[in-house]
């Protein structure tokens, strides 16, 4: 009783002793709050004479301006009132953590509304502003006790002390802080905010006419065909009956992008100890060109992130320490999945997919035998095979062999209208479907269609629907085998013409949906000004910066990756089968191509813009070696286990543990 009472002695005397930095901070903050409302308003309304404020066409930037005055307000409140007694010289420190904090309790504040609307179905103004206040009494709670722990803390100096347990939690904390083991959950954290930001950016998810039909087909409204893959529409409609939400698919490719973008930082924070490093590696998954598709449902997107995601599992495995059989045996049927998902999405990423398991097998063993390399081998052709058929039992997709648009292309823009009817007779075709071959090729030649010829050009039978092309397939075959060995020279033009314009004149850089409207979206339309914000940064990196949207660019830094011997930094070989995986997948649509679009080349830009971030990582931290030393500052730096012998290419390289 009596420890109970000097306890409740030392809150009170903590309590009294600091109610004037609440007192402060609360004040600062209302000054703050003040400063953002009015000169957001004088921003977009003006003086009451001037008819409209200098950004009234811009609120979106109006409002950043706002939150950095109101920033500027609190942080010079706070430090020279608030914690006056606690002020130091202003270093990169203090301000990092004061933006980081701020813009942390932004994201706070908007997680109850975001809640509130998109998983509970509230959208009342009462709710709105209760979703609001909850959020904005979290973030203020956060504000006051970070801006105390860890912005305005001097070292030495608290001129508030506080109860023995609580002084010995705050110890314990920093302790954790500065060896580096909260870091990771720190990490999490912001990929996770960063999940839930851009999942309510593209909520309930953009449709092209492709995911369209594949949600229509989920939701039991079509028939599954092989058109588009059967294992995504068996993936939706599996997440629809689990969660009642069509937008499930949309958070679920958000969220295996950050928590792999958060492996893969978390990897970088045990080689290098920066933190700054660290976030780097997140901020791949806001940088434009990885942003633009990203709450679009594609087959693309679901095959880059898919591949990703075997990369992070890789590098997982090459950080385990000598032995552990069963994680590594886990970690390698975990990656295997990821890649026969990857098959399964998109057939023609099967060349990606080599370079990827190639990269998964090292890192599980650094020198696998051909006992290993045949067991691993057979696992990716086992998984893929029962993946494949389960997926087809459970769908019964309706066939329509799609690839006949490959031949059908190459024929229409390779023989002229006169050519093409006389080698379909002699293939065997009937008189209907020589009659529309010969009015395709016309109708391309006419209006100069590059290519696409079965929906622009092809006179359609809409009796026979998807199944119209398969019905086809083997006379289209016979023409092709038949025609192109003596047409050559035409058949190497048209091809050159067709991946010359993929790689040079991409096209459709930025996605909305706006195109598609379903029944099954009306209740969760698109937020439009979200979606104008995302264009807008999205087409401003387009018009400033063309080549990041351009299949060149990807293709050029595909082959440097694939082709130089050796990178700064442990991952050397990694990047070199990253930059393999993007060229051979490239290159795949060489024979195939049908059109021009950004979405074909969104893997080598994914795994291209991951690459340059590692590059990057790795010239900094090596740089960082040289001036400090290993471990910098002298803060003990995050310990990583030994690497295995062998998991790096033979020779010396760079491997470098600097502190943050």
């Amino acid at each position: 009783m009596l420890q109970l009472t000097d306890l409740r002695r030392v809150v009170s005397e903590w309590v009294r002793r600091i109610w004037r930095e609440v007192a402060a901070f609360g004040v600062v903050g209302a000054v703050a709050f003040v400063v953002e409302t009015a000169s957001f308003n004088l921003l977009i309304l003006g003086p009451p004479s001037a008819g409209g404020g200098i950004m009234r066409a811009t609120p979106a930037l109006a409002s950043v301006v706002a939150t950095l005055l109101a920033m500027a307000v609190s942080w010079f409140g706070n430090r020279h009132w608030t914690y006056r007694d606690r002020r130091g010289a202003v270093d990169r420190r203090e301000v990092a953590w004061f933006v980081a904090i701020n813009l942390a309790g932004m994201a706070v504040t908007a997680v109850p509304v975001f809640v509130s609307r998109e998983l509970l179905g509230l959208g009342s103004p009462l709710s709105d502003n209760a979703a609001r206040l909850v959020g904005w009494a979290a973030a203020t709670v956060l504000r006051f006790v970070a801006y105390r722990t860890l912005v305005f803390t001097p070292a030495g100096k608290d001129p508030a002390p506080v109860p023995a347990t609580v002084s010995r939690w705050t110890k314990d904390l920093n302790g954790a802080w500065r060896r580096g083991s909260l870091w990771p959950w720190c990490l999490g954290a912001v990929a996770a905010l960063c999940a839930l930001a851009v999942n309510a950016v593209f909520h309930p998810g953009y449709l092209s006419q492709d995911s369209a039909d594949q949600l229509q087909q989920a939701l039991g409204e079509r028939p599954v065909t092989d058109w588009h893959p059967p294992v995504m529409a068996l993936l939706w409609r599996i997440l629809i009956h689990t969660t009642g939400a069509i937008s499930a698919m949309a958070a679920l490719q958000s969220a295996v992008l950050w928590a792999t973008l958060w492996v893969l930082a978390r990897l970088v924070w045990r080689r290098t100890g920066s933190r700054g490093l660290s976030l780097a590696m997140l901020a791949v998954g806001l940088t434009p060109q990885i942003l633009t598709f990203t709450g679009v449902v594609w087959k693309d997107v679901h095959m880059a992130y898919a591949l990703l995601a075997a990369v992070a599992v890789a590098l997982t495995a090459r950080e385990l320490p000598p032995g552990r059989a069963g994680a590594r045996w886990a970690l390698l049927v975990l990656g295997v999945l990821f890649l026969a998902y990857a098959v399964l999405v998109r057939k023609n990423g099967l060349p990606a997919v080599i370079p990827v398991f190639v990269l998964l097998v090292l890192a599980v063993w650094p020198s696998p035998g051909r006992r290993r390399w045949l067991a691993a081998s057979g696992i990716l052709l086992v998984t893929t095979a029962v993946c494949s058929v389960g997926v087809s039992e459970a769908t019964d997709p309706v066939a329509t062999r799609q690839y006949a648009q490959i031949p059908l292309d190459d024929l229409t823009h390779v023989l002229t209208a006169a050519q093409i009817g006389p080698a379909a007779e002699k293939a065997g075709a009937s008189a209907d479907f020589r009659a529309r071959l010969v009015t395709a090729t016309a109708v391309c030649a006419r209006r100069h269609v590059p290519a696409d010829v079965y929906f622009n050009c092809y006179p359609r039978n809409p009796s026979l629907g998807v199944t119209e092309l398969g019905r086809n397939a083997d006379v289209l075959t016979r023409m092709w085998t038949q025609q192109m060995p003596g047409h050559w020279q035409g058949y190497i033009a048209y091809r050159a013409r067709v991946f010359s314009k993929l790689l040079f004149q991409g096209n459709l850089p930025f996605y909305d949906g706006s195109t598609t409207r379903l029944d099954a979206l009306k209740s969760a339309p698109v937020n439009q000004t979200l979606m104008s914000t995302v264009r807008d940064y999205v087409l401003g990196f387009v018009r400033d910066v063309p080549m990041l949207f351009q299949g060149w660019f990807w293709f050029a830094l595909s082959l440097v990756f694939a082709l130089r011997r050796r990178w700064a930094g442990p991952y050397s070989r990694e990047l070199r089968l990253l930059g393999a995986s993007s060229a051979l997948y490239i290159l795949a649509y060489l024979p195939t191509a049908p059109q021009s679009n950004f979405r074909y080349v969104y893997w080598p830009a994914l795994a291209g813009t991951v690459g340059v971030a590692t590059v990057l990582i790795g010239h900094l931290a090596r740089r960082r070696a040289a001036v400090t030393g290993p471990l910098g500052s002298g803060a003990a730096a995050p310990t990583a286990p030994p690497v295995p012998a062998g998991a790096d290419d033979a020779g010396p390289h760079e491997d470098v543990t600097v502190a943050g």
